[in-house]
């Protein structure tokens, strides 16, 4: 007797017939029952945190998302969320990959600073960082080549981050009045790009984080000019599949607007507070920070789920 899966009515990314048996949040040893050769793993990769800038950091990309049968193995990586990083031009950190047998999931890239722009994620189809809003527009970096083959986002410069796998940031933006662009969206959205206006009574809005299954992180703003008096928000956190990214912050008059963290693939990203950014949700992408005593969010740590 055959069994139709399209039957199911909980069929979900898994085969029909296993139940999820094991979520694993750390590195570490891992025990599978006796007789079992073979299991389906689901790893998620930890977002890149947001970068952190004298003007409008970048928020982060989301981790990847990678599934698939694999041996047994009695070890296992689970990636983390890149670090927080505070004041001055600093670019946000690469999440860690998650990595069971043979299934691997790429962290996230980083948000970017004033002064460089990040590498793009190594592997497993992490989505692109955002970029910075400065004297000189670092764009967006790409995702990384997932290890199926799918290919990695292409640089649209200082445009919307590009459609792929694992989307690519968006790029700033910098002017009189201005709107950064969203992070590509994907399975792992890009960060959304950061937004710097140097005009005192005009507004300034960070990039949206990606959407996906796993969200970019949102990128922050900043109003340089003598007095501000222009509206400065924080872009959101990208939505995941189940999960909304977190807001931005700023409201009314003020400098200054942080990003919000990216919608994880079970939880929730991390509202911004002041000139900090949210955190990621579980793989999900921080937001940036802005301003010299700003603190970008950090990137959800990764997950492993085992299915026998």
């Amino acid at each position: 007797m055959s069994a139709n899966i399209y039957n199911n009515p909980s069929f979900s990314d898994t085969p029909f017939g296993l139940k999820l048996q094991q979520t694993i949040t750390s590195s570490g040893s891992v025990t599978i029952p006796a007789g079992i050769q073979r299991v389906y793993a689901v790893c998620i990769g930890g977002g890149g945190s947001g970068g952190s800038s004298a003007q409008a950091g970048g928020g982060g990309g989301a981790g990847a998302f990678s599934a698939g049968w694999t041996y047994v193995t009695n070890i296992c990586t689970v990636g983390s969320g890149g670090a927080t990083v505070t004041g001055g031009a600093s670019n946000g950190n690469p999440g860690g990959a998650t990595i069971y047998g043979m299934v691997i999931a790429g962290g996230g890239a980083a948000g970017a600073s004033t002064t460089t722009t990040p590498s793009a994620a190594i592997m497993g189809g992490g989505g692109g960082g955002g970029g910075v809003s400065s004297s000189t527009n670092r764009v967006g970096s790409n995702s990384g080549i997932s290890y199926t083959g799918a290919p990695a986002s292409t640089n649209n410069g200082s445009g919307t981050g590009t459609v792929a796998y694992g989307g690519g940031g968006g790029g700033p933006v910098s002017g009189t009045a201005a709107t950064a662009n969203t992070g590509g969206a994907g399975v792992s959205g890009g960060g959304g790009g950061g937004a710097l206006t140097t005009t005192a009574g005009n507004a300034a809005t960070g990039g949206a984080g990606g959407q996906g299954l796993i969200g970019g992180g949102g990128g922050s703003a900043f109003n340089s000019g003598a007095s501000p008096t222009g509206i400065t928000t924080g872009g959101a956190g990208g939505a995941g599949d189940k999960f909304a990214g977190g807001t931005g912050s700023g409201s009314g008059t003020n400098t200054v607007g942080a990003g919000g963290g990216g919608g994880g693939f079970i939880a929730v990203g991390g509202n911004a507070s002041g000139n900090t950014g949210g955190t990621g949700g579980d793989g999900g992408g921080g937001g940036g920070g802005a301003n010299n005593s700003g603190t970008s969010g950090a990137g959800g740590n990764g997950v492993l789920y085992l299915y026998y």
